[in-house]
């Protein structure tokens, strides 16, 4: 342990993230995907003990309905409202 904590003490910074710096990085976002994955288990197992299996089962819908249906109506109605806002000819002569 000892050693351990020297070898760290003794090098640089570059060396440092030479050696640990995917490990951190690795740990780092297994903890920011393990957060969101416990939130979503949260919610469900939430709904599963107020409502029983029809409420963990209408937000399990919802989450499915967020994830694949949702983006694609913002993205076009985004679309839609640039094409209809955005005018190409603006700023140039006739």
């Amino acid at each position: 342990m000892m050693r351990s904590i020297m070898l760290v003490v003794g090098m640089d910074f570059d060396l440092f993230m030479e050696r640990y710096g995917y490990k951190l990085l690795f740990l780092l976002f297994g903890l920011v995907l393990a957060g969101i994955l416990s939130v979503l288990g949260l919610a469900v197992y939430s709904m599963l003990k107020l409502f029983g299996y029809v409420g963990a089962i209408v937000l399990v819908m919802y989450m499915t309905y967020a994830f694949l249906v949702q983006r694609r109506v913002l993205d076009a109605s985004a679309e839609a409202h640039g094409k209809y806002f955005y005018d190409p000819k603006q700023g140039k002569r006739p």
